[in-house]
C-alpha cells in the first residue's frame, strides 16, 4: 500500500465490499482492510441467504428505506452478473388475518409490492405440507447464494482498482490535523476517508476513535437441516409470526440456492464475538418449532447445520435495539461509522453503498 490512500474501508464482508464496489467507480485508491484470511466469513455469508421484501421494519426507518431500495438493486446486480438468486416468494403464517394485516399495512407503506393476505385454500396449492389457516404471501423475498455475492463485489470492486488486505486487522488509529493514521501487523498509513464497515467488531473500532455511544451484543443464530430426502415437505420460504419482542423473526424454514432446506435460526445472546459452537441446542429444538408450521415433520428428517452471530446493537442511551446506524464520527467527520449492520444487510448492501457514496465528496 503507498503511504497514503484516499479511502480505507475497515471490514471486508459484504457491505465493505459493496462499498468498495462503488466507491472504486470514484476514486482510484480504494483499500479494504479484512481481519480473517477470506472476504464475507462473518455475518455475511452465515445466515439464511434471503432476499428480504421489506416487511417488518418500522416505517421510516434505515432498515426499511434501505431494504426496499437494495432489493430492487440486488436483484438487477444479480441478473447482470449472473449471482445465483432465485425469487421464490414467502408465506408468513398465523392462525387469525389481523396480525397478518398488521404486517401488510406496514409492508405496504414501506413501499413492499405485491403483498397479499392468503386463506388456507390458496395455501395449500402452495405449500401442501404446511398447517395454518391464513398467511401473509410476499412474493418479492427471495434467495441469494451470499457467497458468490461476495465475490462478484470483490471482482468489480478490483476491475475497478480497488484492493483488498486479507488478514489484516486494525490494531489502533491516530487521528490529528484532520488525518487519520491506521496501523495494522504489517504498517501504519494515513486516509482521507475512513469508513468503518467492522461488522460484530464496528463498536470496538468506533472506540479506537473516542466514539462510544453504541454496543454491539453478539446474538447466535443456529439451523438445522432437512435430510435431502425430505426436502420435498416445503416449496419455498415459509415463516412464523415475527418474535413479539421485535428482535428476531421466529424460527421458519428457508430453501437455499443449492437446494437443501433448513430450519432456524434461533436467537441466543453469547459472551464472545467468536462463539458460533458452544452450548448449541439440540435437533429437539427446531423439530419442536418446525412441526409448529409442518406437521409431517419428523425428528429423524433433521440434522445440526451451522450457525452465525449478529451484530446486534444497542444505544448506549437507550436499552431498546436501534436501527441501522450510518453516520460520521462527531469528532471526525472524515470517518463515517456503520454499526449494527444485521439483518437486512445482505439485502441492503448496494443501497447501503449508495448511501456511503453520496456522503464522501469528490
Amino acid at each position: 500500500m503507498n503511504e497514503t490512500a484516499n479511502v480505507v474501508i475497515i471490514g471486508g464482508g459484504v457491505i465493505g465490499t459493496a462499498i468498495a464496489a462503488r466507491l472504486s467507480r470514484r476514486f482510484d485508491d480504494v483499500f479494504v482492510l479484512e481481519a480473517r484470511a477470506r472476504l464475507g466469513l462473518g455475518q455475511s455469508t452465515r445466515n439464511s441467504g434471503v432476499i428480504h421484501a421489506g416487511i417488518y421494519y418500522d416505517i421510516g426507518s434505515r432498515k426499511a428505506f434501505h431494504c426496499v431500495r437494495g432489493r430492487r438493486m440486488l436483484y438487477e446486480f444479480c441478473r447482470n452478473h449472473e449471482v445465483p438468486h432465485k425469487k421464490t416468494g414467502k408465506l408468513i403464517v398465523a392462525d387469525s388475518p389481523e396480525p397478518l394485516e398488521a404486517l401488510k399495512k406496514r409492508g405496504d407503506e414501506n413501499g413492499v409490492e405485491g403483498l397479499a393476505v392468503i386463506d388456507g385454500v390458496q395455501i395449500s396449492e402452495l405449500e401442501p405440507n404446511v398447517a395454518c389457516s391464513f398467511a401473509l404471501s410476499s412474493p418479492e423475498t427471495g434467495i441469494i447464494e451470499a457467497e458468490a455475492l461476495v465475490k462478484k463485489l470483490e471482482q468489480v470492486a478490483v476491475a475497478n482498482g480497488a484492493h483488498f488486505l486479507t488478514g489484516t486487522p486494525l490494531l489502533a488509529v491516530e487521528h490529528t490535523n484532520a488525518v487519520t493514521t491506521l496501523r495494522t501487523p504489517r504498517e501504519s498509513f494515513t486516509a482521507r476517508v475512513v469508513i468503518n464497515s467492522a461488522g460484530l467488531y464496528s463498536d470496538e473500532v468506533a472506540g479506537m476513535f473516542g466514539y462510544n455511544a453504541y454496543t454491539v451484543y453478539p446474538v447466535r443464530g443456529e439451523y438445522a437441516e432437512v435430510v435431502p430426502s425430505r426436502r420435498n415437505l416445503v416449496n419455498g420460504l415459509v415463516y412464523p409470526m415475527p418474535l413479539k419482542s421485535g428482535h428476531g423473526l421466529g424460527v421458519h424454514f428457508t430453501r437455499t440456492t443449492s437446494g437443501a432446506l433448513l430450519i432456524g435460526p434461533n436467537s441466543r445472546h453469547v459472551a464472545s464475538k467468536e462463539d458460533y459452537e458452544s452450548d448449541r441446542l439440540g435437533l429437539e429444538f427446531f423439530f419442536e418449532s418446525g412441526r409448529e408450521i409442518v406437521p409431517l415433520l419428523r425428528l429423524e428428517d433433521l440434522r445440526l447445520s451451522y450457525s452465525g452471530l449478529r451484530a446486534r446493537l444497542r444505544s448506549a442511551s437507550d436499552s431498546s435495539f436501534a436501527d441501522f446506524v450510518i453516520e460520521r464520527d462527531p469528532q471526525n467527520p472524515d470517518v463515517i461509522h456503520l454499526i449494527g449492520m444485521e439483518s437486512p444487510g445482505l439485502t441492503s448492501c448496494l443501497s447501503i453503498a449508495e448511501s456511503v457514496s453520496e456522503m464522501i465528496p469528490a
